[in-house]
């Protein structure tokens, strides 16, 4: 019965092990929050995933009217692109820096400042999707102007009909400008409706680190205002996760999207052109995700290569020391060996000088050494061990000598 124990118990164990292995293989669905106005080939994207992967990509309908962050947040969706410069956010972790969002105002036609050194006092500005460098460039430049937050008006939802400027966060797509609206133009942050015009030239970047002043060439886009250079700002954008979405499958995400990048590409190259396992974490505001990480770090060695010659090294103290314990216990039982041979060495002096008139003080003699012997092993002087036990049976040989 126990031998049946011996052998179901590991089995059961290996099965439960497979069971759960299974459990977590199966569930590969995963929601997709997309920036917006990012019209890309979903169908063509997932089968890629799944060809290489297996996971199921879809999108996360019901995160609709809540931005990216909000929704993964809230459970809604499972990743989503956010920038880089939204700030951290707890259950939020980063899995690759994905393309450059870069800042395209619009203003509108018929908008003329009533102040030319405060161009937005009163102004209503609409920053689609909420977006976080979006709101970090007004930020910048209301406080630079000198405005308090009662001086212009935010707004993030699609009114851009009564907006007098739009500020739009993506990638330079000519083939895709569904977030261009009749009636405005694209400007340049150096026109001359912005007196800080020369701090966008280079000295962005001391300001927020995560921005970047750049230019978009003249002509690239078929639109009022691209006859000429814009001046303009980027930020980086990141793919982001919930913290607790399984570590393997965003491993196979992240190695689906580093190993097909031409593939994924070839699709939509303003999204993933990017893409790029050589960055720097430490330059993201959200921690990499486990899965990520795992994925990355893939051909790093090991804790025992990376640690290979301190080991090496402890395991040579460690057999030394254990070298020098044994040496030591040795000594000490030699040494006590030495003491109980005194100890026979006394007792056959007083059997030798039995002559059978000196029994009585030889007896006594004997019992003083029998007790000095017993001190010496309650003091640890002497070891328990079959010398003492022949020791003992000698005394009382001598001692049943004596007694005749």
């Amino acid at each position: 019965m126990n031998c049946k124990r011996a052998y179901y118990m590991p089995m059961g164990i290996l099965v439960l092990l497979v069971f759960l292995t299974a459990c977590e293989e199966v569930n590969r669905d995963v929601r997709f929050y997309p920036p917006a106005y990012q019209n890309v080939d979903a169908v063509a994207l997932q089968g890629i995933f799944e060809e290489r992967s297996g996971i199921l990509m879809g999108d996360a309908p019901a995160a609709q009217g809540m931005t990216s962050l909000e929704a993964l947040v809230a459970g809604k969706a499972d990743l989503a692109i956010v920038e880089n410069t939204t700030p951290f956010t707890q259950g939020v972790r980063a899995v690759l820096p994905v393309y450059q969002s870069v800042l395209h105002v619009l203003v509108h036609d018929s908008f003329a400042p009533a102040n030319p050194d405060k161009p937005l006092q009163g102004a209503t500005i609409n920053i689609v999707d909420n977006s976080a460098a979006g709101n970090r460039v007004i930020k910048i430049v209301t406080r630079r102007q000198g405005l308090g937050p009662d001086d212009f008006t935010i707004t993030t939802e699609d009114s851009s009909k009564k907006a007098d400027l739009i500020l739009y966060f993506g990638p330079v797509n000519p083939d895709n400008t569904d977030w261009f609206v009749p009636g405005y133009s694209l400007v340049s942050l150096d026109n001359r409706l912005n007196p800080q015009r020369e701090l966008y030239r280079e000295g962005l970047a001391y300001i927020d680190p995560k921005l970047h002043s750049m230019v978009i060439p003249p002509l690239t886009y078929d639109l009022p205002g691209n006859e000429k250079p814009i001046l303009s700002v980027s930020a980086d954008t990141l793919l982001v996760a919930r913290r607790d979405l399984s570590v393997s499958l965003v491993y196979m995400l992240t190695r689906a999207l580093i190993e097909q990048k031409p593939r994924f590409t070839a699709i939509a190259p303003h999204l993933f052109s990017g893409i790029t396992e050589a960055f720097d974490p430490l330059d993201l505001n959200f921690p990499l995700h486990a899965g990520a990480r795992r994925y990355l770090h893939r051909d790093e060695p090991g804790v025992l290569e990376r640690y290979a010659e301190s080991i090496n090294l402890l395991v040579y103290l460690v057999f030394l020391i254990l070298s020098a314990v044994v040496a030591l216990m040795r000594w000490r039982l030699h040494r006590k060996k030495n003491r109980i041979d005194q100890f026979y060495i006394q007792a056959l002096g007083i059997e030798e000088r039995a002559d059978g008139k000196n029994s009585a003080e030889l007896l006594l003699e004997l019992r003083e050494l029998e007790q000095e012997a017993f001190r010496w092993l309650i003091a640890e002087k002497l070891a328990a061990n079959e010398s003492f036990r022949i020791f003992t049976d000698l005394l009382l040989r001598i001692r049943a000598d004596l007694l005749k």
